[in-house]
């Protein structure tokens, strides 16, 4: 199924602060009166809402139990499904139609060769997981985009915005059942939510879906790469000084206090939620980690100075700090090359493998990345055949996954597609089973069970744990 051509504009519906609060699809009557009293702090305070949980009460009915030993994920998105084949998974064997312009490249794993653009990922991949048998059945972005970040296969196969009854997206989940401790976020999403103008400005999977709108994760957005790039928590202005905010923290304590009847829970709420926006504009480590000027040239250009190449620098500070989930959002259709994929590679693989590799590289140096997973995929992966226009079409049928660190087994190829990149061969991985092994390695038990708003238990994911990656 082949998609209209769309336009690549970095687009973000709403605001274009750095730090946004957006009206979420998720926030019912109930969940606005819980952030309500927040637009006192402005954008930033209110924002610094989406960080905390529902209440003290909800926590000690989720508590889940530890498995892994990784402290932090970066989940790299690439919205729009990376060529397996030719990144990946080459096919050097097959008919030209389908191994396409570019060779295969040895690597420093014997026995495991990626495609020609993939130079610097080629060194690092000593500690990189290959899973070549991912394999679902959703061939639409945004039906593809949500069972990959939930692996719930309960949805229409076609473009659709995001949903109060939509299962929550992992951000979402580690704020359901993880609080933020000390003023540091557990959830940030960067620098974009995804979306495709028009048939989703808001794609299901990324917030807090049945779990309600106060679960979505922490948007800092912008362009990192550019030299005046100061999201707000950064610094406060000039006429918000720390001891204004904590009055204004001290008019929301008093706010509350006329609520108290209204609800309960809800006030239980706007307590954390007040008390971590203060924190978060308050705290100088959040504030030092968003400023990249802190960081030498030498790893600015290491990572490349691009928007990618900046947000995952910003990712490695953030949990550095102890952030527990960073999300990198490639936005709008970046990967979906119908036409002209071998040229359009050239150009678009460089700076997304050079931030990849610098990002392994750089958490490896300072001790991190054994405690640090690092998850780079696509919704699917593309067509064997190249079409007529030079390019390839959607395939979720068959399609690769890498990982790094956080407790997996580093130079690993895990499962095989078929000789032609079509189908899976051996050792089929769906999307829920991946997420279970994610869930795993962070230490959750993956049969954990959240509950929705109206108090109904769910079970965190149907997958099974795949083992052969696990180190």
């Amino acid at each position: 199924m082949r998609s209209p051509e769309r336009s690549e504009t970095d687009f973000r519906p709403g605001s274009s602060s750095p730090l946004e609060f957006k009206e979420s699809p998720m926030l019912d009557r109930r969940d606005v009166l819980r952030v309500g009293a927040l637009s006192v702090f402005g954008g930033a305070g209110a924002l610094a809402s989406r960080l905390t949980q529902a209440s003290a009460a909800d926590n000690e009915q989720h508590e889940p139990r530890r498995r892994g030993a990784a402290k932090s994920c970066i989940f790299m998105l690439l919205q729009g499904g990376p060529s397996h084949i030719d990144l990946w998974d080459p096919k050097p064997d097959a008919p030209a139609e389908v191994r396409g312009e570019f060779k295969p490249i040895d690597t420093a794993v014997g026995g495991m060769r990626l495609g020609e653009p993939m130079q610097a990922c080629a060194k690092v991949a000593g500690d990189l997981v290959l899973v070549r048998s991912m394999t679902h059945g959703f061939n639409n972005h945004i039906a593809g985009t949500y069972i990959t970040l939930t692996g719930s296969t309960d949805q229409p196969n076609q473009d659709r915005e995001a949903d109060a009854k939509d299962f929550p997206g992992p951000g979402a989940v580690l704020n359901y059942l993880e609080p933020p401790q000390a003023g540091l976020p557990t959830s940030i999403s960067l620098p974009t939510w995804l979306s495709i103008p028009g048939p989703s400005n808001r794609m299901p999977g990324q917030y807090g879906g049945f779990l309600g709108g106060l679960y979505d994760p922490l948007l800092i957005s912008g362009e990192p790469q550019k030299p005046d790039f100061r999201p707000p928590a950064m610094s406060l202005p000039e006429s918000m000084s720390p001891e204004r905010v904590g009055s204004r923290y001290e008019l929301l304590k008093n706010l509350d206090a006329l609520r108290r009847d209204m609800d309960a829970a809800p006030v239980r709420s706007r307590g954390l939620f007040s008390r971590t926006a203060y924190e978060l504009l308050t705290d100088p480590r959040v504030r030092e980690a968003l400023d990249l000027t802190r960081e030498s040239d030498k790893t600015r250009d290491r990572y490349g100075r691009t928007k990618m190449g900046q947000s995952l620098l910003l990712a490695r500070r953030l949990v550095e700090i102890g952030v527990r989930f960073v999300g990198y959002n490639e936005f709008n259709q970046a990967w979906d090359h119908h036409s002209n994929i071998a040229n359009t590679l050239k150009h678009r693989v460089p700076p997304m493998e050079q931030a990849f590799a610098a990002l392994v590289e750089d958490l490896r140096d300072r001790g991190l990345l054994d405690t640090t997973l690092v998850v780079n995929t696509g919704e699917f992966g593309r067509t064997p055949v190249i079409n007529k226009d030079r390019g390839r079409d959607h395939w979720p049928d068959a399609y690769t996954t890498v990982l790094a660190g956080g407790g997996t087994r580093g130079g690993t190829i895990f499962g095989a597609s078929d000789a032609k990149g079509a189908y899976v061969k051996d050792s089929p991985v769906s999307p829920a089973d991946f997420l279970a092994t994610v869930w795993h390695l962070l230490g959750i038990d993956p049969h954990t069970e959240m509950h929705d708003r109206q108090n109904r238990p769910v079970r965190l994911s149907p997958g099974k744990v795949v083992e052969g990656i696990l180190a």
